[in-house]
């Protein structure tokens, strides 16, 4: 019986070893060793190791979401303004000719705006330094209003007095376009950047605030100087930095190199890009940056009498800006605390005062203008705002450069770590030469001229960011115009009784914003 208990016991554990040692004999397979992702932390929080490689990567965007509200007195359409013949003109009421108002209503108090963005931010340590490759998505949806930067304004032709007929008005727009996208290597970079230029670029206000604030596209060498020091050289687009160019010649129907110019129709184009140069440093106690950046200014007036492809005149010649800025930390108030100074001049390159080029005045895809930035604000109730020149063609043949300045100054400070306020403000200045103000044409004849301004900014926001990287804010903004009256125009006797509205020197705009961002 113990015989027969033994046999049975031991035939499983006899059939277990032979399983045991057969499974022994059979290629063994291992599974592949998990790839996790590593954190890569020579570029600051965010960054990963790309798994395979040796390229960190930073994956981040923001949305926003914006409310603004305006004052009546800007419900109003923008157009350029032109030039035109005032007195005696044939067909044409005297004084009316070429200046521009609004036909009604034509713009909404509210506007709506909702902004994405993805951004890709990929480095790689090299023998010759940091190979950077970034690139930023944005798009966007603006209605009503059409505000923010980037106020997706979509304008079908203004009302002229004596003149157009049609309606501008805005509309819903939606875009997506290329914000960022550049290559940094051994001090070089190439691509779509901040130009070199800038300094203050809106960093505070949501309101765009007048300077230079402009994407373009660069080659661009930087060199370290040491001690936080940099200087650099930039080639960039001139059509991201330029402006419209203008003309005071039309029809006199007599004598002189413009008869016959039934029409004025200008157009500008490049041979060559602007050269920008900088010298900044960066310290504890905050920065500071000299820039300098020469404008090429091409212009061509054409007749519609005469042989549309053979301009009646043409202008060849240099534009140029010069700007110095600072920032101060001053963390000694409250942690995060800044002051922001910087001031522009520039002769005959308006686009690198008068704000951000991604305002998109008249559409995002009136790009033979792109760096002409925020236009004017109406000066009256139904009179035009429009934009300003880089340069205005006369009767004197040539197309005169113009003067223009811009001082911005911003404050930020934190009452707490998490609740901020800003103090922000701009001034700016466009003057035009004394014969594209009062044109006299070779007969004596005189024509509509243009008009300087002078604009002042002044606002205040106040943010709340409860979770880090997320604020929810409101802002106020003031601004006031100042537009001298162009020559040429009628009485406000007359344009009253002609059904027009008075022409006022002197306006004041309001403006409101309730904005949420997220940024991660």
């Amino acid at each position: 019986m113990k015989l027969l208990k033994s046999f049975l016991l031991g035939v499983p554990a006899g059939i277990a070893c032979v399983g045991a040692a057969a499974a022994a004999d059979l290629p063994t397979r291992k599974a592949a060793p998990v790839q996790y992702v590593k954190i890569c932390d020579a570029y600051g929080a965010g960054f990963f190791y790309i798994p395979g490689t040796d390229t960190c990567l930073r994956v981040g965007g923001q949305v926003l979401a914006q409310m603004r509200i305006q004052g009546a007195n800007n419900m109003y359409s923008i157009s350029a303004q032109i030039g035109g013949a005032a007195f005696p003109a044939g067909g044409v009421l005297p004084g009316f000719g070429g200046f521009r108002t609004a036909n009604g209503f034509t713009r909404d108090s509210v506007g709506y705006d909702a902004v994405g963005r993805i951004e890709l931010d990929a480095r790689t340590q090299t023998g010759w330094g940091t190979l950077r490759t970034f690139i930023r998505l944005t798009s966007a949806f603006g209605t009503g209003l059409n505000s923010t930067t980037g106020s997706y304004a979509s304008l079908q032709p203004a009302f002229a007095v004596g003149g157009w007929n049609g309606v501008a008005a805005t509309t819903g727009k939606e875009i997506t376009f290329l914000d960022k996208a550049f290559i940094q290597f051994a001090g070089f970079t190439m691509g779509r950047v901040q130009s070199f230029f800038d300094f203050y670029t809106d960093n505070f206000n949501y309101e765009n605030l007048r300077g230079s604030n402009q994407n373009v596209w660069a080659l661009a060498y930087t060199a370290k100087l040491g001690g936080g020091f940099a200087a650099t050289l930039s080639i960039e687009d001139t059509q991201s930095h330029r402006g419209e160019v203008g003309n005071t010649v039309f029809n006199t129907g007599l004598g002189g190199p413009f008869a016959a110019a039934a029409v004025g129709a200008t157009a500008m184009a490049g041979r060559l890009p602007d050269i920008v140069a900088s010298l900044r440093v960066d310290q504890p106690w905050g920065a500071a940056q000299l820039a300098a950046a020469l404008h090429p200014v091409r212009a061509a007036l054409y007749s519609a009498a005469l042989n549309p492809a053979t301009p009646v005149s043409t202008t060849s010649t240099l534009g140029f800006a010069v700007s110095a800025g600072l920032r101060f930390n001053l963390d000694m108030l409250s942690k995060g605390d800044q002051l922001w100074l910087q001031a522009i001049y520039a002769k005959g390159a308006v686009g690198y005062t008068n704000g951000s080029n991604m305002s998109f005045t008249a559409s995002p895809n009136l790009t033979q203008n792109y760096g002409r930035g925020t236009g004017r604000i109406g000066n009256s109730y139904g009179w035009n705002g429009g934009t300003d020149f880089d340069c205005v063609t006369t009767f004197s043949g040539r197309c005169d450069l113009t003067t223009s300045w811009a001082i911005t100054a911003a404050f930020k400070h934190y009452w707490t770590p998490t609740l901020s306020s800003a103090l922000f403000g701009s001034y700016y200045r466009v003057a035009y030469s004394n014969a594209a103000l009062a044109p006299v044409g070779w007969t004596g004849l005189v024509g509509a001229g243009m008009s300087n301004y002078q604009e002042t900014r002044l606002g205040t926001n106040l943010v709340w960011t409860p979770v880090k990287g997320f604020d929810i804010g409101g802002e106020f903004t003031w601004v006031r115009a100042a537009t001298s009256r162009p020559f040429g125009l009628a009485s406000d006797v007359a344009l009253i009784a002609s059904g027009r509205p008075a022409f006022r020197s002197v306006t004041d705009g309001y403006y409101g914003k309730i904005r949420m961002i997220r940024a991660f």
